[in-house]
């Protein structure tokens, strides 16, 4: 018997007529690492409800069939007991932050668990120093950034050391370098505690190579099972709009052209041996005629200065220094990624652009005008800035009515409202949940919302942070598109993301940053082969570009960032050496 017996689940929300999750069986054994995926919204977050007992015991609806954990009917006990069994780890921080400051939020389970205050101390140290935060200790739990935020609640978590662990997107808001820290915690735990982990994660290049298992949800059903060599080969993962790992993607398609890869490789040097005979065998002498032209688009754009950051430097009431001195010009019609750790400043920058914070030091022009002189009101309808996270925004009754606010206030004509709601919400595929409260929906659908609240009013610059944040595969791909048609059109777009792999594909212009200043600044290919601004910056590389800066020992070059540009070498490289 499993440690979670799963049969026959069903769940209805309540005043919702489509079952959220529609029939799953499901075992877990003690010990084992799960992923758990699928497209935004199929059910995977309420089915980590079911396993604490949120559901049936805070959440109503209706609830049909079997969850036994760890010996518990789900039905029978009370959350607090299953508490003691089940840590879960929600994919908002906010929602599970109690504390004024960081060591306080830590010890607030092991006070209501009664642990001994030695024994408290320990675990709380422990916790702290696992997810990389104990110099943050005594810092106040308002002051976080959102991957600050995030590291505490898996923290708190932590330091209960229950025996399973469920995880909703526990790495969204973190940098790439915290995001590999903390699915090594993770590992650690599983490997050395026998701590059994359920994982939500829609960053499937670095989660793959930890996993034992990877479980594919869709429309509340499970789709798809089996480890993740196997899973992420099959085409009906790729349908079911479930994100590949880059290097599984690379090996299809270099299988497809008749390369040997004996077996699926999930981690770059597991990788580098699988291909170790090509490599060999066609030696260095392809050196020069393999390297591509890494001249990118740089100089795009470059003639028409739209926004000009000059020596802009800003501190927060508790004394942290957020920017400092950080000049910068944007273009009309350019596509910018401001990337960098969690702390280094990138959100309170653009929380600058459109005038929601006020520089203290320097000035910012907007068409050359100082934006001193302009009201937030005016700024928004230039500068449309959607939130890291999207609670922070969102507080109508219902999605179309929190489409329609911004476009009401600034006066828009009933036509034109109906016209801009309904567009929005076909763009974003969110049409369905028109007259439902956004508080209902997953965290990637409620971005969306966000998202589409602010693309309504069309804004000429728009800004994202963090814009892939839950969002699935198919999601990206479409917002992928989406971005490079508002560029046609003539739309400056600035997005802050830790997501390497996303804008590996998008290939803007890149804004490193750290310690709020900016340390790098250029094409896509300049700043991710740029290894030392990039371990500066916490930004680890798109899994393709460690590949090829391992590879580059063998004559290849480095600077490489996409799958399709990496399979193109590497076929050449066969047919070149017979």
């Amino acid at each position: 018997m499993g440690i979670i017996e799963v049969e026959g689940l069903r769940y209805t929300y309540p005043n919702v007529e489509s079952p959220a999750l529609k029939g799953v069986d499901l075992t877990i054994d003690e010990g084992e690492f799960i992923l758990l995926t699928g497209p935004s919204g199929c059910g995977k977050t309420t089915f980590s409800r079911c396993l604490n007992g949120l559901i049936p015991h805070f959440y109503s609806g209706d609830l049909e069939g079997s969850v036994i954990v760890n010996g518990l009917d789900v039905r029978e006990h009370a959350t607090s007991e299953l508490a003691q069994n089940v840590g879960l780890i929600f994919q908002n921080p906010d929602n599970q932050i109690f504390a004024l400051t960081v060591e306080k939020d830590v010890a607030f389970g092991l006070e209501n668990l009664g642990i001994p205050k030695e024994q408290m101390i320990e675990d709380i140290d422990w916790a702290l120093d696992a997810t990389g935060i104990d110099h943050l200790r005594n810092r106040g739990t308002h002051e976080l950034s959102g991957g600050q935020k995030q590291r505490l609640a898996i923290a708190s978590i932590l330091a209960m050391r229950p025996r399973i662990l469920v995880l909703d997107e526990p790495t969204s808001f973190l940098d790439p370098i915290g995001a590999e820290r903390t699915f090594k915690v993770l590992d650690a735990l599983n490997r050395d505690h026998r701590i059994t982990v359920i994982l939500i994660e829609h960053r499937v290049d670095l989660a793959a190579k930890y996993v034992d298992k990877v479980v594919v949800f869709g429309d509340g059903l499970i789709m798809n099972m089996g480890s993740p060599e196997d899973v992420f080969l099959r085409e009906e993962t790729r349908l079911a709009g479930v994100g590949i790992p880059k290097l599984v993607e690379l090996t299809r398609k270099l299988r497809i052209r008749g390369v040997s890869i004996p077996e699926t490789p999930l981690s770059p040097e597991a990788f580098i041996q699988q291909i170790n005979p090509l490599i060999q065998k066609a030696g260095a002498q392809f050196e020069k005629t393999l390297h591509p032209d890494l001249e990118g688009f740089a100089g795009e754009h470059r003639s028409s200065p739209l926004i000009r950051v000059e020596g802009l430097s800003f501190a927060y009431p508790s004394g942290v220094q957020a920017l400092r001195d950080v000049s910068l010009t944007i273009h009309k019609s350019e596509f910018l990624a401001i990337m960098g750790e969690n702390g280094a400043g990138k959100t309170t920058l653009v929380k600058h652009l459109n005038g929601l914070l006020r520089p203290q030091a320097g000035r910012i022009t907007y068409e050359d005008a100082d934006i001193a002189d302009l009201s937030v009101a005016a700024l928004a309808r230039k500068v449309g800035l959607v939130f890291q996270n999207p609670d922070d925004q969102l507080f109508s009754e219902n999605v179309e009515s929190e489409i329609s606010f911004a476009l009401d206030n600034f006066g828009f004509e009933k036509e034109v409202v109906e016209k801009r709601v309904g567009w929005s919400l076909n763009l974003l595929d969110i049409e369905k949940y028109r007259k439902s409260s956004p508080f209902i929906l997953s965290g990637g659908e409620r971005k969306r919302v966000a998202l589409a609240s602010v693309l309504a009013w069309d804004p000429d610059v728009v800004v994202l942070d963090e814009p892939t944040i839950g969002q699935d595969y198919r999601q990206k791909e479409r917002l992928r598109h989406f971005l490079e048609q508002l560029r046609t059109q003539g739309k400056t777009i600035i997005i802050v993301t830790h997501d390497v792999e996303f804008v590996a594909e998008c290939e803007p212009r890149i804004v490193l940053m750290a310690e709020g200043e900016i340390i790098g600044d250029g094409t896509t290919k300049e700043i991710m082969t740029d290894v030392e601004a990039m371990e500066r910056a916490s930004v680890a590389p798109p899994m393709i570009t460690k590949v090829f800066s391992k590879l580059s020992e063998y004559g290849l070059p480095g600077g490489v960032v996409d799958v399709d540009e990496a399979a193109s070498l590497l076929i050449r490289l066969k047919e070149g050496s017979g």
